[in-house]
Formats: structure tokens, sequence, C-alpha cells
């Protein structure tokens, strides 16, 4: 299991991505306790792979993995 991101979104409230073997999760975070928000299907693992080669650190970039998911949405 492991965090692969984590998007603050006030003091005590946030948005992580959360891996379990080839699993992907959207869970809310905050002193109230952990909810799953969504599962993440069709995750293209190569660009997780990607920014393993291009960064030293295990972390990813947020923006990068929920423009999988949000290419074609406008606002």
């Amino acid at each position: 299991m492991e965090i692969v991101d984590r998007l603050p979104v006030s003091q005590d409230k946030s948005v992580v991505i959360l891996k379990v073997e080839k699993n992907y999760y959207l869970l809310s975070l905050s002193q109230g306790g952990i909810g799953l928000i969504k599962e993440l299907e069709n995750i293209d693992e190569q660009v997780f792979q990607d920014m393993d080669e291009d960064q030293s650190k295990k972390e990813y970039d947020f923006k990068d993995v929920f423009s999988q998911y949000f290419v074609n949405k406008k606002k």
C-alpha cells in the first residue's frame, strides 16, 4: 500500500491517491476520518514509471494523474 500523491484542500483536509497492489483509489482525509471518493480505473501505470525515471523521489504529480480522467472535460 502506498500513497501516490496528496493534495491539501484546507488546513485539516486533503485528497490522496492510494495504490493498493495494482488498484488506485481517490480518498478524502479529514479529522472526521477517511472516505472513498472513487476507485480510479484504467490508470496508465507507464505514467508513474516515466515519473520515477524523471524524479529521484517516489512522488507523482496530482495534476498529471488526473489529466488522464479530465482531458476532454470542459469547465
